[in-house]
C-alpha cells in the first residue's frame, strides 16, 4: 500500500500523478508505485559515436542535445507494461531498445524496454515526441544486484516488422551503452532526488543499417548468455 495512490485519486496535479506498475521478479510479483520517468539520450560510452549520431539527427532536423547524456522526464502516464499493442498519432513512429530501471527503495529492478517515439514531432521538440508515445516494459524483470560481472556482456536486440518482413534492427550489448549507476547519478542531479519511483530508460544504440524505420511490430530482447536467461517485451503498433 502507498498513501500517495489514495492522494493522487482526489488530486490530479501534475506533481501528484503517480502510476503503479507490476512485475514478475523470479516468479515473485512486485508492484511498484512511480511518479517520475526520464527517458535518457545519447547515453553511448564512446563520444565519437555520439556525437557522429548527434551530427546525422541534425542533418535530419532534429535538434542537437543541450548537454550529453541528455535527459527528458515524462508523466508516469507514458508507461505500458508487457502491452499486446500500443495506440500512436500518425504513421512515423518507431520504437528504440533499451533497458529500463526501475528503482524502488530496497531494489533497482532491469527491463527490457521501448522508448516509442513519434519521429515528426521529434524534429520540433524531442520531449513532447516521447511523451506522445508510450514507454514499453516488459513484465519480468531482473535484479540489479544479481547482474554483477556481467552486466557489459548482456546482450540487447531488436527486432521490426515492416510490411509483414520481420528483420533484426539493432543489436549490441550493455557495454555500449552507460551503466547504470552513472545514469541514475546523472538524472538525480539534475532532477533531484531520492530517485525512489523513479523508472529510467537507458537511451538506445544505433540501428543495423543506419535507418530509423517505422514499423507495425517492434520487440526488445536482453540476453544474459552467462546463466541462460532472457527479458523480452513485444508489442504492435496500430495507427490512431
Amino acid at each position: 500500500y502507498d498513501p500517495r495512490l489514495d492522494h493522487a485519486a482526489h488530486d490530479f496535479s501534475p506533481v501528484e500523478n503517480v502510476s503503479m506498475i507490476s512485475l514478475n521478479v523470479y516468479g515473485e510479483v512486485v508492484d511498484v508505485v512511480v511518479d517520475r520517468v526520464i527517458n535518457a539520450g545519447y547515453s553511448g560510452r564512446d563520444e565519437d559515436t555520439v556525437q557522429a549520431h548527434i551530427d546525422e539527427l541534425v542533418a535530419d532536423g532534429i535538434p542537437a542535445p543541450e548537454t550529453v547524456p541528455a535527459m527528458y522526464e515524462l508523466s508516469p502516464s507514458v508507461l505500458q507494461v508487457n502491452p499486446e499493442s500500443v495506440r500512436v498519432v500518425g504513421s512515423n513512429t518507431s520504437g528504440e531498445a533499451e533497458f529500463g530501471l526501475v528503482v524502488t527503495g530496497d531494489e533497482t529492478y532491469v527491463v527490457a524496454a521501448s522508448d516509442q517515439t513519434d519521429r515528426e514531432l521529434e524534429q520540433d521538440n524531442i520531449q513532447k515526441s516521447k511523451q506522445i508515445a508510450p514507454n514499453v516494459l516488459s513484465r519480468d524483470a531482473w535484479r540489479l544486484s544479481d547482474l554483477r560481472g556481467r552486466w557489459d556482456d548482456i546482450k540487447l536486440t531488436a527486432w521490426n516488422t515492416t510490411d509483414g518482413d520481420r528483420c533484426q534492427y539493432q543489436r549490441a550489448t550493455f557495454g555500449a551503452i552507460r551503466e547504470p549507476a552513472e545514469l541514475l547519478a546523472i538524472a538525480e542531479e539534475r532532477y533531484g532526488g531520492p530517485m525512489d519511483g523513479t523508472v529510467l530508460l537507458s537511451g538506445t544504440v544505433a540501428t543495423i543499417d543506419g535507418e530509423v524505420t517505422p514499423g507495425s511490430r517492434f520487440e526488445v530482447s536482453l540476453r544474459d548468455h552467462k546463466v541462460k536467461k532472457e527479458l523480452s517485451v513485444g508489442y504492435g503498433i496500430k495507427q490512431m
